[in-house]
């Protein structure tokens, strides 16, 4: 009786009641219209299930009446942001359906400072939020890890990952966000086979009017082997930098010998003029400019690609990544694993969350639902290999020293070298305190 699979027998013949209408809880109006894209398993809780006729195969028999199982129907409260919650409306009502446990949907503007602050009694079972909450969440006590079995195949590796904390999983994700190349068809009409190719188009990428911009630029430090922390036996980023070593100090070169392609002057707006009149070719940018695109160049005006590696090894980009965690001060915790695993986590509802968001699905079956999509289907298959950003604290101490350190390197203020060596020291000093 301690394995995932027969938990989750457990569970489905433990829940079973009345069917009660389904209550939508309005912190925020709900709108049912379709929002266009980019608009701007069992736990440890399962031992709450008190199965008190569950006996163990040793025991013998006896001529008493059969013990009765008590089941949990606490309704379940799931709290989201209004563009989500259309998307849960099926999976709730099918859950009620099938358990006669009913779900309350809540509204959040603040999703994520309402969960922290919240008593515990008044804490959602299921809460809908960032892979990179989980620092936060995770050190507070605040969620319960999940167990997803085979669920998790059914998924984007990456998005996965991003919610897997210090070993142990704490969410099932539904979307991810990840930057690509997205470059106009006069410019580049099929897929480049080389970084040079997207140089001769012309590379655009905002540097943030000369502040740097290492979230863009990652793509082209990963393909050295650079990349920013390094990962343990389970996947989860540790706080020791991985573009310490000579991976990190080739890339530093690189943006020596390079230096040309970048205009530190660059920031959104200078970059969308360059595109518009031709200067540029290529900009390395993620699925909140591809309304832009669609209304400068039409559909069929600019293509969507993998970012060519610039080192000679693979380009991975960082995703961000939303998905469902479970609460663990939830008043029925099985259920809310039930409900998050089985019902959030299956195709049928992961197809609906992104026809309600139109955010790009992490889930397999959702990505082919959206394959019609241009900007979902190309920025989504772009990010196969992109990687969660990391959510450890440490990453808060990297963002000022990396890319202040890009910014001078393409300068010239200095040795490459040197300035990549006293960026790894500074930032080691900011993570140890």
């Amino acid at each position: 009786m301690t394995t995932p699979d027969f938990q989750r027998l457990l569970i489905e013949l433990a829940i079973a009641g009345k069917s009660i209408p389904i209550q939508v809880l309005k912190g925020a109006p709900l709108k049912s219209t379709k929002r266009s894209l980019f608009a701007l398993g069992a736990v440890a809780a399962a031992s709450a299930l008190v199965l008190s006729g569950c006996a163990s195969t040793e025991e013998t028999p006896t001529e008493s009446a059969a013990p009765t199982q008590t089941v949990d129907a606490t309704p379940l409260t799931v709290w989201s942001d209004e563009v989500e919650a259309p998307g849960l409306e099926a999976a709730a009502a099918q859950f009620e359906a099938d358990t006669g446990i009913p779900v309350n949907l809540v509204v959040k503007t603040e999703v994520r400072n309402d969960f922290v602050a919240a008593p515990a009694a008044e804490s959602p079972d299921v809460v809908l939020g960032a892979h990179d909450w989980l620092g936060e969440l995770v050190s507070n006590g605040l969620l319960a890890p999940l167990e997803l079995g085979d669920r998790a195949a059914g998924f984007v590796a990456g998005s996965i990952n991003a919610f897997n904390y210090d070993g142990q999983q704490y969410g099932v994700p539904y979307t991810q966000e990840n930057i690509a190349l997205a470059c106009t068809t006069e410019a580049m009409p099929s897929a480049p086979a080389s970084f040079q190719d997207v140089v001769d188009a012309g590379l655009a990428i905002s540097l943030n009017d000369g502040t740097g911009d290492p979230y863009h630029m990652y793509s082209l430090q990963t393909s050295f082997g650079a990349t920013v922390f390094k990962q343990d036996e389970t996947g989860s980023y540790t706080s020791e930098l991985g573009m310490a070593g000579p991976e990190g100090l080739a890339f530093a070169q690189w943006l020596k010998d390079n230096a040309n392609i970048f205009d530190l002057s660059n920031n959104g707006d200078i970059v969308k003029e360059q595109m518009l009149s031709g200067d540029k070719g290529c900009w390395i940018t993620g699925p909140w400019n591809g309304a832009w695109f669609n209304e400068n160049f039409g559909e069929d005006g600019w293509e969507i690609y993998t970012i060519p590696s610039a080192g000679g090894q693979p380009s991975v980009q960082f995703s961000g990544v939303r998905g469902v965690m479970l609460s663990a001060n939830s008043q029925n915790a099985v259920a809310a694993t039930k409900f998050i695993v089985d019902y959030l986590g299956g195709d049928a509802a992961q197809i609906n969350l992104y026809e309600s968001t139109g955010r790009i699905p992490s889930n397999l079956a959702a990505l082919e639902t959206a394959k019609d999509s241009k900007i979902a289907a190309g920025f989504g298959a772009a990010g196969a290999n992109a990687q969660p950003m990391p959510a450890i604290p440490a990453m808060n101490s990297v963002w000022s020293f990396w890319g202040s350190t890009e910014v001078a390197i393409i300068k010239g203020d200095g040795d490459p070298a040197t300035l990549w060596t006293k960026m790894v020291e500074d930032i080691n000093a900011a993570i140890a305190g």
